[in-house]
């Protein structure tokens, strides 16, 4: 399941939940749920860089055992690279808000590239 809402002020709200059921590996079952929240600042409009920060809360859950959930936070910055905006970076600390003795913080990133509004190297 997916939702996303793009919200006043140029912020949005997005969720999304997950069922995994892998076959013949193994694994558990398990439940995931993600939650986003950001906003965007654009400098030089309407064409200029984006800067948007974003918190995301991420939850798991194994469902065959008597396993706990996990949560953890993720603080990030996603910057457009590119004057057409298709080509963005992010970065962020995957912070552990349950059972952190056995967890350590990691860091994430990301690059994304529309390839649809033109190549990885034009609009510069």
């Amino acid at each position: 399941m997916l939702f996303g809402k793009v919200l006043p002020n140029d912020s949005f709200l997005q969720l999304q939940g997950i069922v995994e059921v892998p076959k013949d590996s193994g694994l558990e079952d398990e439940l995931v749920a993600r939650a986003a929240y950001g906003r965007t600042w654009i400098t030089d409009a309407p064409f200029g860089r984006t800067w948007t920060p974003i918190i995301e809360v991420l939850g798991a859950r194994d469902l065959g055992s008597d396993s706990s959930t996990t949560w953890d936070l993720v603080p990030q910055l996603q910057v457009s690279l590119s004057t057409r905006q298709h080509v963005q970076a992010g970065a962020g600390v995957r912070v552990p808000v349950t059972d952190q003795g056995n967890r350590s913080a990691e860091l994430v990133f990301y690059l994304l590239w529309d390839w649809f509004d033109g190549g990885v190297l034009q609009g510069w």
